[in-house]
């Protein structure tokens, strides 16, 4: 295959190469309204794949069935196995025999350095409980970009920490 790198649009050119070579691999999109995640049931094996920009991540119930499709994968695509996943988007996974671990602990206190509050106390509960919130009160933000910024890394907070989800 040709290298993509350096045409205007490589990344959706890269994108539909991979996933015209998935579906001819039989995956199929899990969710139509997901682009990015892919499933493969061949009896009782079953093989996830996510695509965030160049990366890959697979998961299975089945270690050597893994094994060909890096295998094939590696016919039409320039591919680097990283082995076991540890950190993957701020997410940090933690594998065991039965069960898989996942925590954004260290994401949480990159997130206090960056907005300068790790001299915070905890709290129990995420938000004052019975706060009354109006838009006449209140200061303005002096960076309105940061706040967004803010906002914005803390929904993705909510990936692991869905009891937050109310308060952000």
């Amino acid at each position: 295959m040709k290298s993509l790198d350096g045409l205007k649009q490589a990344p959706r050119a890269w994108y539909e190469k991979l996933t015209e070579h998935l579906l001819k691999l039989n995956f199929n999109h899990f969710d139509l309204n997901d682009a990015t995640l892919f499933v493969k049931k061949v009896g009782k094996t079953v093989v996830y794949l996510v695509v965030y920009v160049d990366d890959l991540l697979m998961t299975r119930n089945n270690e050597s069935y893994i094994a060909s499709i890096k295998k094939e994968l590696g016919k039409s695509f320039e591919m680097t196995d990283l082995g076991y996943v540890h950190y993957y988007l701020g997410i940090e996974v933690t594998q065991h025999p039965k069960s898989i671990f996942l925590s954004q602990e260290k994401y949480i206190g990159d997130l206090l350095n960056r907005f300068g509050m790790t001299e915070c106390n905890p709290l129990t509960t995420p938000m004052e409980q019975n706060l009354k919130l109006t838009s006449i009160e209140g200061k303005e933000f002096e960076d309105e970009t940061k706040y967004k910024q803010l906002v914005g890394s803390l929904n993705y907070l909510t990936t692991t920490r869905p009891d937050i989800s109310f308060a952000i």
